[in-house]
């Protein structure tokens, strides 16, 4: 039986918390943001990037079927050896003048380890459909973000090249491929507690909002203490 009604919810919730709304973003599309902001947030969201992978390897491990193919399907789109996803981001990263090594020396937000743990324990231990709710109130919202931010670095902050722009233009499209194919799965196959899979969503999306939050925060901070 479709879990139209679920779905629904689903939506309604990922609506509320888009992160399009986050004071963040706001401030990326109106050009707000300081060079040390867009150098922060590439380098705590990293994090969450390269993580993204290993969470869709965890639940590829605990599925079968159709589900499964979906997965690895995405899972294969992020490793994609001529333009793994996190070596795009850390391209994006290099163009606003962070380095790998200045990525691996930042020390991780609370925020920012928060999100990797939320996903890792949502894929890991979950329900599968509470896991599938969760990846796809993340991926429906990258394109219309990746368009945003595409704009944005244009417009403000000197980004152009094609290599600082990849990991954007590739989630534009490849992510409304993906949010498709879990959007269907769950009206089809979304078994279990409705109320404890739209509660893992929202988990989810808190996690995401609270990432930025951190990283708004700190800027905050440190723009006052100048």
């Amino acid at each position: 039986m479709a879990k139209t009604e679920l779905l629904a919810k689903i939506d309604t919730a990922i609506a509320e918390k888009n992160l399009l709304k986050h004071p963040f973003y706001q401030d990326w599309q109106m050009g707000k943001l300081s060079r040390e902001a867009l150098q922060l947030y590439a380098a705590q969201y990293y994090r969450h990037v390269e993580a993204f992978p290993k969470h869709l390897r965890v639940l590829a491990a605990r599925t079968e079927g159709p589900i499964r193919s979906i997965v690895l399907e995405n899972l294969a789109e992020e490793e994609n050896p001529s333009r793994p996803h996190p070596k795009l981001w850390r391209d994006f990263a290099e163009a606003v003048g962070v380095s790998e090594e200045d990525i691996t020396s930042c020390p991780a937000l609370p925020g920012t380890q928060a999100i990797v743990e939320t996903f890792r324990e949502i894929v890991g231990d979950r329900t599968v459909a509470e896991a599938v709710a969760a990846l796809y109130a993340y991926e429906a919202q990258v394109p219309e973000i990746a368009t945003t931010k595409i704009e944005g670095l244009k417009k403000y902050y000197g980004v152009k090249s094609r290599e600082g722009l990849a990991y954007f233009e590739v989630h534009e499209e490849a992510d409304k491929a993906h949010r498709e194919a879990w959007r269907n799965w769950l009206l089809g196959h979304a078994e279990g507690n409705d109320e404890e899979i739209l509660a893992t969503t929202n988990e989810a999306l808190d996690a995401m909002w609270n990432l930025l939050t951190a990283v708004h925060c700190r800027q905050a901070l440190h723009a006052a203490s100048n």
